[in-house]
């Protein structure tokens, strides 16, 4: 467990620049990793402990395309994920371009072809160490030279400048990657140019197809000259060690989005001398109210809303007066209806915040409060403990809201790009709920389920169904993520992801739902919160009774999955340890929840 806020920001350093640590709670657990790649690979190997501190890792040195120096040490199952660090001089030699007349470009554009084609050739030998296994990848980019070596006064976007050329290269290893499951790209030369690359990069010394980081290997082999040089290492202040655990921390954050490690799912924020400068019923509105890091804050909630992350405001303010405001101070750069709640009154932020988490059905840890007021960020904190505040450092927040691996998503879904709206329209729905009974309201929601089997990962729903069954914490059974690899292998041996799509009259929430079976026996069941209450859950296991053979299920206990304990107790199972039963004696309520397979 890491300890709180401001203790890991404290304890941020140099390589955690680009990954900001500021609302992890947890570390991840990753215990082996296997590294395929050259040279430089088994250096960059060396620094992985200090990142993940249990790891161990095995490294298979791979230059050449097609020749395989060692088989997989492990079975690939073992493996948290691999990373794959190729070497540059295979895909470019130095011979390669070095007799190419600089006149014209045409025979530089027919050489990337074929480096093109070789780096695909060795990139296809290092994936079969794996082939099969749908193990977690990151492919490490390759390191462009610092300038263009024809000249700075000549073409920049141009085969014939080097720099240029392993840009076009990088492209072809982003490509592949889209295209491929379970694959993605280390951004490695953006993070040297993060750090400075002439703190890392030996191209002014080496051949530029080396495409490494600066190290001493040379000296060794000029000791016995006249006057011995000074060593690269001592006549640069190179910084290595920081753009080494970069990398790692960079595959850190990935690892932590991708299996959603601490996600956020809801941003509340303050509105004066928050999301604006001044206090607007004091300093009404000045030129500067917006300008600076206001207009950060702005465009950083406005990619969050697209990633699907939840966006409300609590803020002590006379309401009116605001609404009245809002269009001047922001200029439409981020509307009221942008947040899917708004708070704006005299009443404690705790109270607000309380009926937040009871509209969205967001557990406390899944929030991160903002607010300039540290009596007001103790406050909320105290009532919620688990809930994650910023406002301390003003200028750190845009970076934390952008970068911090907790807020990203691997995908953006229609569910994610709809979410804003489907708070909305639930406030809607709860406010009617209060003005009936629970049947009269339950008949006039006309909910509607549609249900569909996922049997292979490249199904188009299966994507969502990954996100919802990793980010659901208080609707899952049992409590367990799950890797794609390990998806990949049950529905390979036959089991089954049964997820279904529900709509009533105020909403379409999307695919809500997944149900993991084996067989007759439900292995897990996890439900987005925001159709908790509607009865579907109950409907959609008799369901699988009547049409998938379901017979059995059991429950896990966690701390979260309060409100899943006895869902096989309502839908009439008993309990046979280790598992609930099912005979088909259903309760004959949830007759308004209408079922059709997609």
């Amino acid at each position: 467990m890491l300890e709180d806020n401001k203790s890991v920001k404290r304890s941020n350093t140099e390589y955690h620049f680009r990954t900001p640590r500021d609302l992890a709670v947890l570390d991840s657990q990753v215990k082996r990793i296997l590294i395929v790649g050259s040279c430089t690979s088994q250096g960059v190997s060396e620094y992985a402990h200090k990142i993940f501190p249990d790891v161990q890792t095995d490294h298979i040195l791979y230059n050449f395309p097609g020749i395989a120096e060692s088989s997989l040490p492990r079975p690939a199952e073992d493996y948290d994920f691999q990373l794959i660090y190729l070497p540059l001089r295979t895909v470019v030699p130095e011979t390669m371009l070095a007799d190419l007349s600089h006149e014209s470009e045409e025979p530089f554009i027919e050489k990337f072809e074929e480096a093109k084609d070789r780096l695909l050739q060795t990139l296809n030998g290092a994936l079969e160490y794996t082939e099969n296994s749908n193990l977690l990848t990151f492919i490490s980019e390759f390191l462009a030279p610092q300038q263009n070596l024809i000249g700075r006064l000549l073409p920049r976007h141009d085969f014939r400048n080097p720099t240029y050329f392993v840009e076009q290269l990088n492209r072809v290893l982003h490509e592949t990657a889209r295209d491929r499951t379970n694959t993605h790209i280390v951004q490695t030369d953006a993070i040297a140019s993060t750090f400075g690359k002439k703190y890392i990069q030996e191209d002014f010394v080496e051949a530029w197809s080396h495409g490494s980081y600066a190290s001493d290997w040379d000296s060794e082999h000029d000791t016995r000259r006249i006057a011995v040089p000074t060593k690269l290492t001592d006549l640069y202040p190179f910084n290595i060690e920081d753009f080494v655990l970069a990398i790692w921390s960079e595959i850190d954050a990935m690892y932590r989005t991708i299996r959603q490690n601490d996600s956020v799912k809801l941003v509340i924020i303050d509105l004066d001398d928050t999301l604006w400068r001044g206090v607007v019923a004091e300093d009404g509105i000045h030129p500067y109210i917006l300008e600076g890091w206001p207009l950060g804050m702005v465009e950083a909630l406005k990619y969050l809303k697209h990633r699907g992350i939840v966006l409300a405001i609590v803020s002590k303010n006379e309401e009116a007066r605001i609404n009245e405001l809002w269009p001047s101070i922001l200029g439409g750069r981020l509307d009221l209806d942008d947040f899917a709640i708004r708070k704006i009154n005299w009443r404690p932020k705790a109270e607000n915040i309380q009926e937040i988490l009871t509209y969205t059905n967001l557990l406390p840890k899944n929030v991160v409060f903002i607010d300039d007021n540290p009596v007001e960020r103790q406050s909320v904190k105290a009532a919620f403990p688990a809930i994650r505040t910023l406002g301390e450092e003003l200028y750190s927040i845009r970076r934390v809201l952008l970068w911090a691996p907790e807020l990203q998503v691997p995908y953006i879904s229609q569910e994610s790009a709809r979410r804003t709206q489907m708070i909305q329209d639930q406030v809607k729905r709860e406010t009617a709920r209060s003005q009936m009974t629970r049947n009269d309201f339950l008949a006039s929601l006309g909910v509607k389920v549609s249900i569909r089997d996922i049997t292979d990962v490249t199904h188009n729903s299966f994507a969502r169904a990954f996100e919802l069954i990793n980010k659901s914490n208080q609707f899952n059974t049992t409590g367990k993520r799950w890797s794609l690899e390990e998806c990949s292998r049950a529905l390979a041996e036959g089991w089954k992801f049964s997820t279904f799509d529900v709509q009533d009259n105020y909403s379409s929430y999307g695919l809500v739902g997944v149900a993991i079976l084996h067989g007759p026996h439900l292995h897990q069941f996890v439900m987005s919160c925001r159709v908790v209450g509607l009865g579907v859950e109950n409907a959609f296991i008799r369901f699988l009774y009547h049409h998938g053979g379901l017979k059995s299920g059991h429950i896990v206990e966690t701390e979260a999955n309060l409100v899943v304990r006895d869902l096989f107790q309502k839908c009439g199972f008993y309990y046979d340890a280790p598992n609930w039963i099912t005979d088909g004696d259903f309760p004959e309520s949830y007759q308004h929840v209408t079922i059709a397979v997609a």
